[in-house]
């Protein structure tokens, strides 16, 4: 026989099928199906902005001086100014009146399933709190990023007298900690929860919520980056937001001074919420609709603008309360038991939130692809560019080779136009001065012959002039091959009457010098010019070179260029084949509705059928349970 028990056991049986039939319908998106069972709110911040303040005002721990005991043990002994919170947690009330609660995983159970609660006082609560921490500094977790959040029970003795609301929401650790392995944790903590919750409460200081909502680990989040477009989902709580002189200024302007007419509740709220709505814009950041933000003065911030400023302190402290208020009961709306079930329509949205971060994605991964070939073909263009100049150097550099061989060659053959100077007397000092002058006449041939050579060829790597000792070569060398004996000038007569040799011999000497003396000085300026030949080899030598770098260079931008193609083709096809998915997941997602209503309509004619063959009390309960599933699904599309 079917008991209330039963029934409400499978309350939800129709949404979990339908859910199940989206799962098996859906490709890589399985983050936007997960829902936490836990929580489904998310208080997010920096370090101490006040967020665990936050937190215990929203449970109902409306005193001061009681807010400030418990966040003692929360601290866990870490001063103030470092971050407290290591791991995330549930805050809620633990039903005894003078006991924390504290629930968590058997760490010797892998699984999860056994979660043992702990009943402490503030100092158990504190020492185990601590235990979660290590280092001398304390800055080193021991929480692994898998593991399911505690859950933390506040004693009744810290309620205040208003209503409480039963509040599943998440506390994380601060994304900008002290330690380098603290904020790592955090914002990985962040990527877990961020995808499970259906509404994010960011608690922002008021003149530091830009550098905050920029941070990476939201900028980078997709279900974190929409904030400023999906207002439903996002609230923003402003702390410290009445102490900066901005507000104030604001506030006389708008209002008028503090006590006066204009100093209504509703309309400082809608002031100050218009003024921080500016502020985002100011600051270009997304708009958020006014309705959204919630500026207030909390904890510590509050005493000192107590202290300070009184007067102006009684006039803003009903509108910290009223926003207080409202935030609770926006916190509410999400904190409802079924909201797990409820939050069924929402699949869609968040299917669409992951689509698009992975057209993003893609996008990006594309741009990247085709900046990464666009560099490899400019650089394999540069690269044939360098060949081409390498290649044409190196054929200069033959070419300038050849020639000058070619010209050598024709410097080894050019000829010389020695203009003899006539017989001289073979006596005395005339034979030493016609000498002179037959040097004097090679000398100037020798010179003729180079400068005619030289005004043939363009080659800059030839001197322009010849040997400058030449002069002093060519008197050497003619002296040389003439062998004078040098007798004539003292002992003229005696050679000419007693000696064998007479005078004829020794100008025969003189004129066999022209049969040499040509081809010795061609062969001294080939060796003059051909100095050039070796700076010339060596260019020739270095241009090959660079040929065969720039030809390996080539090789490799191309290797690189077609590697880029490959990359570029490949990614094309998968973001072809991941756009296709998209389309199909969209289509499933967009029929959330259709599906829960079928899935609906048969657990509810399926209680109707069952009742139709009961009788007693099972047919009032099975006809109750077919009302309450139309009344669920009503709820879940209203």
């Amino acid at each position: 026989m079917t008991n209330s028990a039963d029934l409400d056991r499978l309350r939800w049986s129709w949404s979990a099928e339908a859910v199940a039939w989206l799962r098996a319908g859906l490709r890589g998106v399985d983050e936007a199906l997960e829902q936490s069972d836990l929580a489904h709110v998310m208080v997010l911040g920096d370090s101490q902005v006040g967020k665990t303040t936050l937190l215990l005002r929203l449970l109902g721990v409306t005193d001061p001086e009681i807010a400030a005991e418990a966040a003692v043990p929360l601290r866990a002994g870490r001063g103030r100014g470092r971050s407290a919170t290591p791991m995330p947690i549930r805050y809620q009330w633990s039903g005894s009146p003078d006991h924390w609660s504290l629930a968590y995983d058997d760490p010797c159970d892998a699984s999860g399933a056994n979660r043992g609660t702990a009943w402490l006082t503030s100092e158990q609560l504190e020492e185990r709190l601590r235990s979660f921490r290590t280092g001398a500094t304390g800055d080193q977790l021991r929480w692994e990023s898998h593991a399911r959040p505690l859950e933390i029970g506040l004693p009744g003795r810290f309620a205040g007298t208003e209503p409480r609301t039963d509040l599943r929401i998440f506390d994380l650790p601060g994304l900008h900690s002290a330690g380098t392995e603290e904020q790592e944790a955090a914002k990985s903590l962040l990527a877990v929860y961020a995808p499970v919750v259906d509404h994010v409460v960011f608690v922002l200081p008021a003149d530091q919520f830009a550098e905050m909502v920029r941070d990476p680990a939201i900028t980078e989040n997709p279900f974190l980056l929409g904030w400023g477009e999906q207002a439903h989902r996002f609230s923003m709580v402003f702390t410290r937001a009445f102490s900066g002189d901005s507000v104030r200024r604001h506030l006389h302007a708008a209002l008028g001074e503090p006590g006066s007419p204009g100093w209504s509740r509703d309309l400082i709220v809608a002031a100050v919420q218009e003024h921080f709505a500016d502020q985002l814009l100011v600051s270009e950041l997304p708009s958020v609709a006014p309705n959204a933000l919630f500026p207030i003065e909390i904890g510590e911030s509050w005493q000192e603008l107590l202290d300070s400023s009184p007067y102006y302190a009684e006039a803003v402290a009903p509108v910290c309360d009223e926003l207080l208020r409202r935030l609770s009961d926006t916190v509410a709306r999400y904190s409802d038991p079924d909201r797990r079930h409820l939050a069924a329509p929402e699949i869609a949205a968040r299917v669409e939130i992951v689509v698009q971060h992975k057209a993003r994605r893609r996008k990006q991964a594309l741009n990247t692809a085709a900046q990464a070939r666009r560099r490899a073909k400019h650089a394999h263009k540069e690269a044939l560019t360098f060949v081409d100049r390498a290649r044409a150097a190196a054929k200069t550099a033959r070419q300038r080779t050849k020639a000058l061989r070619k010209s050598l060659k024709r410097l080894g053959e050019w000829p010389i136009a020695y203009a003899r100077p006539a017989a001289p007397e073979m006596k005395g000092n005339l034979v030493r001065a016609k000498q002179e002058e037959e040097r004097a006449a090679w000398t100037e041939a020798a010179r003729r012959a180079w400068t005619d050579w030289r005004e043939t060829l363009q080659e800059p790597g030839v001197p322009r002039q010849p040997p400058h000792d030449l002069n002093t070569r060519i008197r050497k060398k003619y002296d040389k091959l003439c062998n004078c004996c040098e007798l004539c000038d003292e002992r003229w007569l005696k050679r000419l009457f007693r000696e064998s040799d007479p005078p004829d011999h020794c100008y025969k000497k003189m004129a066999g010098v022209g049969t040499l003396m040509p081809t010795w000085i061609r062969k001294t300026l080939c060796t003059h010019a051909g100095s050039a030949t070796t700076r010339l080899a060596q260019n020739e030598a270095d241009a090959e070179q660079q040929c065969a770098v720039a030809s390996r260079y080539a090789d490799q931008t191309a290797e690189a260029l077609a590697r880029a193609d490959i990359e570029l083709d490949d990614l094309l096809e998968r973001v072809a084949a991941e756009q296709a998915e998209d389309a199909a997941n969209l289509t499933v997602a967009r029929s959330v509705r259709a599906i829960h209503s079928q899935r609906n309509e048969t657990y509810v004619q399926h209680l109707l059928d069952r009742a139709a063959h009961s009788d007693g009390d099972e047919r009032s309960w099975l006809v109750l349970a077919a009302l309450r599933g139309i009344h669920d699904l009503n709820r879940m599309f209203p």
